[in-house]
């Protein structure tokens, strides 16, 4: 992977001198993406590269374990791959465009017999890591097993807050909202909102609760596997490092 990064910012004629790779590793007792558990409401694990440069440009890759009942046919795994470039414009104020490609090797739906791979563009704005707005849309047709579905939107803030009163430990705040093209069925509300605390060495752990908004009866069944409901709200437990 690190070859391969390396080779890519070369084609793009960026040497390595100002450059930066890092690492990450996780484990989660829930795997949710925009509120939705990926992994039937159990257990993930979950790590990737990062490779980073001075000018602002970057490429990536993270996976995760996911359900095989829910992304059926695959491998039980999520490889992402993703691209773009983050700077710092003024005084704490950045702003982060590139692109975002989700894979699933292998698995098709068993309802419309389409892959799971999704590939979207996103533009976003933060500012000093405390707060962030950030908008997705897809590029191509399908959107996590949903066909004809070209143009769909997803918009999210997300909040990042130091407590002020325990060391280390920090408010952490989410709120998004899911538009499916052609599917007014499939929109939704997702919101989460908990407590992340750095710990030695580069790890960190985190509790958070989730749970959404505007499902209909057509939402909740696509979302509810071998009895399993995908969308229950939930309190979420993770620890990662990074390196």
């Amino acid at each position: 992977m690190k070859k391969l990064l390396l080779a890519l910012f070369a084609v793009a004629g960026i040497t390595s001198a100002h450059a930066q790779v890092s690492g990450n590793l996780g484990l989660t007792s829930d795997y949710r993406f925009r509120g939705i558990s990926q992994s039937q409401n159990a257990p993930a694990v979950q790590g990737g590269v990062d490779y980073a440069h001075s000018s602002g440009l970057y490429i990536g890759n993270w996976n995760s374990s996911v359900s095989s009942q829910v992304y059926t046919k695959g491998s039980g795994v999520e490889s992402d791959l993703y691209a773009g470039y983050k700077k710092n414009i003024y005084k704490g104020i950045t702003i982060d465009v590139g692109s975002y490609n989700y894979f699933y090797p292998r698995a098709t739906s068993t309802g419309t017999g389409s892959n799971f791979d999704t590939y979207e563009a996103f533009a976003g704005v933060g500012y000093k890591d405390l707060v962030s707005a950030k908008y997705s849309q897809t590029l191509g047709n399908g959107y996590f097993g949903t066909t004809n579905a070209q143009g769909t939107k997803y918009f999210q803030i997300d909040a990042r807050v130091p407590t002020g009163v325990v060391k280390n430990l920090s408010v952490v705040a989410h709120a998004g909202k899911t538009d499916v093209a052609n599917s007014t069925s499939a929109d939704y509300n997702d919101y989460n909102a908990g407590f992340a605390y750095a710990l030695p060495q580069g790890w960190e752990g985190k509790a958070v609760y989730y749970t959404n908004s505007g499902m209909n009866t057509a939402f909740q069944t696509a979302n509810t596997v071998s009895g399993q409901k995908n969308y229950k709200n939930a309190v979420v437990f993770s620890v990662a490092k990074t390196f």
